[in-house]
């Protein structure tokens, strides 16, 4: 099973360095945001498949076009919270405070209660599992917030590689994780799948990656956002102070056309029921992963 998602933020969404969003937020009237979204959706049409827009609620609100077009063409509408703050810069009242802006927005456009969610930045971890218990208790069906793996911004490496039912203090959620899919490598976990990882492997080496997994049964989630696809300009990179945000090898964009052409691909939503029915309860939360 193949899963493809997109997290729809704009070009100045970024956690490193620490950035003042509402200050590059009073100026930005998203146009461009909305026409790369628009070309995503194009991509997604053009080979018939479904995709998971995982959206901000502070954009929903400001552009609620941008959550109607998502959903006028077919495309999974579900939230990327409120703002682009990591998870652990908000307590569970903050949260919630958010969570139910979000949610609001997103209703004002469907008239539906979100299914899906994705914390920024993977920020999801050992230190916030309440988060999970928060989602079930708002009435998400799941949650795509888990990088098993681990980096100096994000990660819980104990965590599962295919979709689970967590359980947190002895308790099973009804609430199914569906982590970010990387490859098992003796004791190594490579990440492939999207971001900057599939800026830096070539394409053979992350179709082959994708199809060993598929051949074995599992799952591929892949995921994009729109500044992947089309870079942030110099300017932009400039004041955001992120050099990094450069580096990538050959064009991206050209890969993912070419993924689209040669993996067979589905949202969330789409494919909920089959990965409900193939995912068991597990321990989160502690680091050596019992």
């Amino acid at each position: 099973m193949n899963l493809l998602t997109f997290d729809i933020e704009d070009w100045y969404h970024i956690n490193y360095p620490v950035v003042d969003f509402s200050f590059w937020d009073a100026g930005e009237d998203h146009a461009a945001l909305l026409d790369r979204t628009g070309k995503i959706i194009h991509h997604c049409r053009e080979h018939r498949l479904q995709a998971t827009f995982f959206v901000l609620g502070r954009l929903l609100e400001k552009k609620p076009r941008l959550g109607e077009m998502i959903v006028e063409q077919g495309q999974e509408l579900a939230l990327h919270g409120y703002e682009h703050d990591l998870l652990n810069q908000k307590n569970q009242d903050h949260f919630k405070i958010e969570l139910e802006r979000a949610v609001t927005a997103y209703r004002k456009i469907t008239g539906l209660l979100p299914k899906g969610f994705r914390a920024p930045s993977w920020s999801l971890n050992a230190g916030n599992l309440w988060v999970l218990e928060v989602l079930e208790a708002f009435g998400f069906a799941y949650d795509a917030s888990l990088f098993p793996i681990r980096t100096f911004l994000y990660g819980l490496p104990s965590a599962p590689l295919e979709p689970f039912y967590p359980v947190i203090g002895g308790k099973k959620l009804r609430l199914l994780e569906v982590p970010v899919s990387v490859f098992p490598l003796g004791t190594r976990r490579l990440p492939y799948s999207g971001g900057l990882y599939f800026n830096l492997w070539p394409f053979p080496i992350i179709r082959s990656m994708a199809r060993r997994l598929t051949d074995r049964g599992k799952i591929n989630l892949f995921y994009f956002h729109p500044w992947d696809l089309w870079k942030r300009s110099p300017k932009q990179v400039k004041a955001l102070k992120a050099p990094w945000l450069r580096v990538h090898l050959g064009n991206t964009l050209k890969k993912f056309e070419k993924l689209l052409a040669s993996i067979p691909m589905g949202s969330i939503e789409a494919n909920l029921g089959s990965l409900q029915a193939q995912a068991g309860p597990a321990r989160i939360g502690d680091e050596d992963g019992t």
